[in-house]
């Protein structure tokens, strides 16, 4: 009996320790790869996403033409993970959607500008 105890108790712990440990997988730098679709110039083929650890992102072409304010949302998870970045203000002085539709899958991300179906979407590669 003791040792059923300990082994499920084992068992909990780990699983507890490999829950703490899950990271967000959206969170860090995604840089585009390879020719984007047109009709965003400064979310074009050097665009670049940072998201940090509070769910803060930053979008645009690095360095100077940033739209910081930007808040990710996890939507769902699955195979990949799917979230939201939107801004509450609209970025006027930067040239990017003001809210994505994101699916992340290991080291790529593909955004998709909300409420756009048929459209290609973003692509991106994690940078770090």
């Amino acid at each position: 009996m003791r040792r059923t105890l300990a082994v499920n108790a084992l068992a909990v712990g780990l699983l507890l320790v490999g829950c703490s440990e899950k990271s967000e997988p959206i969170t860090g730098e995604w840089v585009a790869d390879g020719p984007q679709p047109p009709g965003f110039a400064d979310f074009a083929d050097r665009a670049m996403i940072r998201v940090d650890k509070d769910g803060d992102a930053v979008l645009g072409t690095s360095p100077m033409r940033l739209c910081g304010d930007a808040k990710v949302t996890a939507k769902d998870e699955g195979d990949g993970a799917e979230y939201r970045i939107a801004f509450s203000p609209a970025c006027i002085t930067v040239n990017v959607p003001v809210s994505l539709e994101v699916v992340v899958d290991g080291d790529t991300l593909e955004a998709t500008p909300t409420g756009q179906q048929d459209g290609k979407p973003f692509r991106f590669r994690r940078a770090d």
